[in-house]
């Protein structure tokens, strides 16, 4: 029997991949680059987030269980889903070594100092293979765990910082112009990409739910979130200040304090963070094996989990610490290479399931 998650669950899968990791890494290259309206950037990195996941919930609502992926395999063959799966899983590895690479890199440089970075990433990877052998429930449920004090953080977040916020240290509207917006919007894209995740989750979606509604609520409430920590940021610390820092974020919220009994609340903020993290690292090696192990025919998933698994530790390591991360992050071809697979992926898949109903259609017809 397939597992069905609920409307609520399909979207806190998403706001936690979509945010969590986003505020703490995300704000130092907008602040950078688009200055004081590096909010706006969010909101177009997220609409762009949303055609993403839009447009994949319209291909596959237009098949009866909403898995294009399988009716393309049954109608049309295997071999014409392997170009799509071949970039979908390989953009789900990636980013699954990437977001091991970040969170390693975090805390060994500021949770725990002087802990290897690489056994730090073979932890977070150990849990994330036995949780994504588990299925989706679980990690839909860890992420809505995480979500509800989440939500609570963000609500109080601007009185926590309201004494912070200098008025004097704001620029002039579009300071930097309309080219340092889209120039943050541009470098931040690879991030909103990650709503693609969407192929992987709503088969798993309950049939008597809109996924249209749940995926605007999921996607748009993420970007709209991390426009306000970005906006916070920037109106706390000034662009030029928090552009020159490692993670503004995390600064960010280690400032928040509402009277003397209640401040020095980002160690529990630290923990949903990691385990918000633990989510998105987990939900990409499942979209990755069970993507895999489908179009191979495996029933046991087992070995493809611990290869994927392993090989994304080796390439954490690869991609070296936080400032070689951040230098590969900036050029334009690691930028369009991965809007590139991107769009193939919506591409091919667009085109796979018009052959499908096509197919269909003149069995149909026979």
């Amino acid at each position: 029997m397939k597992i069905r998650i609920s409307g609520g669950l399909y979207a806190s899968v998403l706001i936690v991949t979509e945010f969590v990791m986003q505020c703490m890494l995300l704000p130092r290259v907008l602040l950078e680059r688009a200055g004081q309206e590096a909010w706006m950037s969010v909101l177009l990195m997220g609409a762009y987030a949303l055609f993403i996941g839009l447009a994949l919930v319209w291909i596959a609502c237009r098949f009866p269980d909403r898995d294009p992926l399988k009716a393309i395999r049954c109608t049309i063959g295997p071999w014409a889903t392997y170009p799509i799966i071949l970039l979908y899983v390989g953009s789900n590895l990636l980013a699954y070594s990437l977001s091991l690479n970040d969170v390693q890199s975090f805390t060994s440089m500021l949770l725990l100092p002087g802990t290897p970075a690489w056994v730090l990433s073979a932890m977070m990877a150990l849990l994330a293979m036995y949780t994504a052998l588990q299925g989706v429930e679980p990690i839909a449920r860890t992420a809505y765990g995480v979500l509800v004090p989440m939500i609570l953080v963000l609500l109080t977040l601007p009185f926590g910082v309201g004494k912070e916020i200098r008025l004097l240290q704001v620029d002039p509207f579009l300071w930097k112009g309309m080219s340092g917006v889209l120039s943050a919007s541009w470098t931040a894209l690879p991030w909103a990409g990650q709503s693609l995740i969407v192929l992987s989750l709503i088969r798993h979606l309950s049939p008597r739910v809109n996924p249209y509604t749940w995926t605007l609520v999921g996607v748009g409430s993420a970007h709209a979130a991390l426009a306000i920590c970005v906006l916070l940021i920037s109106l706390v610390f000034s662009p030029l200040l928090a552009s020159r820092m490692l993670y503004p974020g995390h600064e960010l919220f280690a400032i928040i304090s509402f009277t003397e009994s209640i401040e020095r609340i980002q160690a529990g903020i630290m923990v949903l963070w990691l385990c918000g993290s633990l989510i998105n690292i987990t939900l990409h090696l499942f979209a990755a094996v069970e993507e895999g192990s489908l179009a191979l025919g495996l029933q046991r998933r087992r070995w493809i989990t611990l290869i994927l698994g392993v090989a994304g530790v080796i390439l954490a390591q690869v991609w070296g610490g936080a400032f070689q991360r951040r230098s590969l992050a900036r050029h334009p071809w690691w930028i369009a290479g991965h809007i590139a697979v991107h769009l193939a992926v919506l591409t091919l898949l667009a085109a796979g399931s018009f052959a499908a109903r096509l197919r269909q259609g003149a069995g149909t017809s026979a």
